[in-house]
This record gives C-alpha cells, sequence and structure tokens, in this order.
C-alpha cells in the first residue's frame, strides 16, 4: 500500500535541518552545485542561504521521509533577492506588501512524479493566499519553463543573469488570473475557481508587461496558431523560420508543430544564455539579435571568439544530442528574442512523430558537420597566414 502524503509548515529547527539536507541531496550532490553554491556545508550535509532565516519553509513527508521542500520569502520582511531582475516595484501598489518569491523547490530523485509536485504546489498557492499575495515569482532555469508554466507562472519580461546561476528567466504567478490557470489545465485553477477572484492583479500585470502575452505557448494553443503568433510579434516579413537549418526540407505543418513546442524568451547585451561547463538539453532558435559563441582561451581564464550566430540560426545542439555538458559559453551582443525547444518537448516529437524527428535530427546533424568544417577551414586559413606572415622577407 502507497504511503500518504502529507505536507506540513516547518515551525522547528529540525524540520528545517531536514529540509537544508534534502536541498544538499538534489542541489549540490545531483546537480553537481558545489561550485555554484560555496555556502553549502558538505560536513553537515546542509544547504542553507541568508534567506532562509525569514523564509515559509514548506514541505511533503511520504510516510517517515522527506520527499519534497520548497520555500517561500515575502517582500514585507524585507528585501529580496534580485529585485531589479523581476522589477518588482513596477507591481505597485502590490509591492511591497503583496509579493512573494518562492525558490530553493526540490523533491527527491525518486519521487519526481506529479502526485508529490501537485500537493506541495497547491499547499503552497494556498498559503500564498492566507498570506496576501498578489505576484508570486521564481527565477526559471530555461529547461524547467515548460513544468512551471504548466503550473500557472507566466514569462513577462527578459531574462538576467542570476548572481549564482548564468541565465535565468523570471516568471509570475498571477494569483488571481483564473482564464489562464484554465487555458494552461493549472492545479491551481479548481482553487481559484472557488475562490471567485477578480481580474484586478491580472490587469494590472497586462498593463505593465503588454508582452506577456506573447511569451508563453498555451497547451492548447496549435502549431499554425504560433507560427502566426511569431510572424506577427516577433519576426516580421523577414521571418527567422524561413530558411533555417533546423527547419530544413520540413513542411509548413511540420515547422508549425516543431515551433508550437517552443517558448518564446527575451534577453538583454551581455546575457549569457548558457555557459561552458553546464548542462542542459534546450535548443535556442535566435528570433532576431545576435550572439557570440566563445569556448577556451589561451590563457586560463581568457575566452576566445568562436563565432557569431544571427537570426534564424540556432545553439545547444551538441548538448541535446550528446546530453553531455555545454561545451561553450554563448552571450548576446545585443536585445535579442529566442525560441526554446526543451529537450523532453524534441523527445515528444520522437514519440509522436518520429519520421518528422528523425529530419529534424538529420537537420542538427547538419549544423553540427558545417560548423565544424567551417571551424577547420578558419584554422588552416589563420595557419597559412600565419605561415607566410612568417617566411615574408624584413625589410630594412
Amino acid at each position: 500500500m502507497a504511503r500518504a502524503l502529507t505536507v506540513h509548515t516547518a515551525s522547528t529547527q529540525a524540520e528545517k535541518e531536514e529540509i537544508f539536507r534534502l536541498r544538499y541531496t538534489v542541489y549540490i550532490e545531483e546537480m553537481d552545485g558545489a561550485s555554484r553554491h560555496q555556502e553549502a556545508n558538505s560536513l553537515s550535509r546542509e544547504f542553507r542561504d541568508d534567506w532562509d532565516d525569514k523564509a515559509y519553509h514548506l514541505y511533503v513527508r511520504q510516510g517517515d521521509t522527506m520527499v519534497g521542500c520548497v520555500r517561500i520569502n515575502m517582500r514585507v520582511d524585507g528585501p529580496l533577492e534580485c529585485e531589479e531582475g523581476f522589477a518588482l516595484e513596477q507591481f505597485a501598489p502590490a509591492f511591497p506588501d503583496h509579493v512573494a518569491i518562492v525558490s530553493r523547490l526540490a523533491l527527491h530523485p525518486q519521487v519526481r512524479g506529479n502526485a508529490v509536485l501537485k500537493r506541495l504546489m497547491k499547499h503552497i498557492y494556498e498559503k500564498l493566499l492566507d498570506m496576501g499575495v498578489r505576484f508570486a515569482f521564481l527565477d526559471c532555469h530555461p529547461k524547467l519553463i515548460p513544468l512551471y508554466s504548466r503550473i500557472g507562472f507566466r514569462i513577462y519580461r527578459p531574462g538576467f543573469k542570476h548572481p549564482k546561476y548564468t541565465f535565468v528567466i523570471p516568471m509570475v504567478l498571477v494569483m488571481d488570473d483564473v482564464e489562464h490557470m484554465q487555458r494552461v489545465r493549472s492545479p491551481f485553477a479548481p482553487i481559484a475557481r472557488r475562490l471567485l477572484l477578480s481580474n484586478e492583479s491580472r490587469d494590472l500585470l497586462l498593463s505593465r508587461f503588454p508582452a506577456v502575452s506573447h511569451t508563453f505557448v498555451s497547451v492548447d494553443t496549435n502549431g499554425t496558431d504560433f507560427s502566426g503568433l511569431l510572424r506577427s510579434t516577433l519576426l516580421g516579413p523577414a521571418a527567422a523560420v524561413k530558411g533555417c537549418a533546423l527547419l530544413a526540407d520540413l513542411t509548413e505543418k511540420e515547422t508549425n508543430l516543431v515551433l508550437s513546442f517552443g517558448q518564446i524568451v527575451s534577453c538583454h547585451a551581455g546575457d549569457p544564455i548558457v555557459s561552458s561547463g553546464e548542462s542542459g538539453r534546450e535548443v535556442y532558435l535566435i528570433l532576431d539579435g545576435s550572439f557570440q559563441v566563445l569556448g577556451e582561451g589561451n590563457g586560463n581564464t581568457d575566452m576566445a571568439l568562436i563565432n557569431v550566430l544571427i537570426q534564424g540560426e540556432t545553439f545547444g545542439e551538441v548538448a541535446y544530442l550528446t546530453e553531455r555538458r555545454r561545451c561553450s559559453t554563448v552571450v548576446a551582443l545585443e536585445n535579442s528574442n529566442l525560441l526554446i525547444l526543451n529537450g523532453r518537448a524534441l523527445d515528444k516529437i520522437t514519440a509522436v512523430e518520429p519520421a518528422l524527428a528523425a529530419r529534424v535530427f538529420r537537420n542538427l546533424t547538419c549544423i553540427i558537420e558545417a560548423r565544424a568544417q567551417e571551424a577547420v577551414v578558419i584554422r588552416q586559413t589563420g595557419a597559412a597566414m600565419l605561415s607566410e606572415f612568417d617566411s615574408a622577407p624584413v625589410k630594412a
């Protein structure tokens, strides 16, 4: 018989220490985060930081075992982490008393299923309502965008460089946005419907961040609708999808299907979208803007320019196909827009449309091969120029 799940709010130091140990297992050991989170204690195997002191800690037990945890920090209790990146002041008059940040979600590796996550998330939503929160925020790694989008969080502004990570996407849960919750089939929708919430907070979000309606792809949006959204809102007449190597030889219907699995995000000049050595299986399609690809240089800390990518080009293919860590760093050269194709979404195409997936994989392989050949030509050209320079006579 399956052991029952129970959700609790931590009130004792012993409960909090158990939470910190679960975090350590997930963030430090499983995610290899020791270099990013130097505040983690390897002796006690606990991962905590200063933000924990004023946080509300929620956790899930399955029998006697803690299997999930999360924390909530209220702005009314003091400044929050990365406030500028979230643009929290633009949410006045809800700011500062009615906003919160949700962070440090951790699930035990053996219970990565819907039951534990849904139970914890519903408890979070009810807790936020009890505390009078109108907007709840989180910083999201690109690979987790589909997960949090399905729960009900929305992308509302460009990503930013997190001090402990690389590029993260700010997302917001609008507590009274019942219509959006129903559209994405959020586990919060039944609760929100019963409470008969107003649309005041949703209207505030749309008035301050009008582009929010174009950043999320609803589970009910079909490929044709989304392709039209891309062309009308971002790409204009010179659509990036036209001539894109990733989509070569795909029919319009197939192209629309692939694109419908994506998420649109924006970034600022200088943002590192992926970093060498990190994990991730996302493929990025450049909708507009440009990016520089950096690799190891001659020195220990220098980064050498490998390539410049523009509209219609992609990056992230190698990590997706090989499931290895990123081998280069990609930085935005200007304010840009990207379509992120999550690794699991691409895997889903394999399951439902294997013939289409085969052509997409062939295109990914061709992109990698073309870049490898280009690198060889560049090295050969550089070597030839250096040899010619060395052999040239020196004039007195």
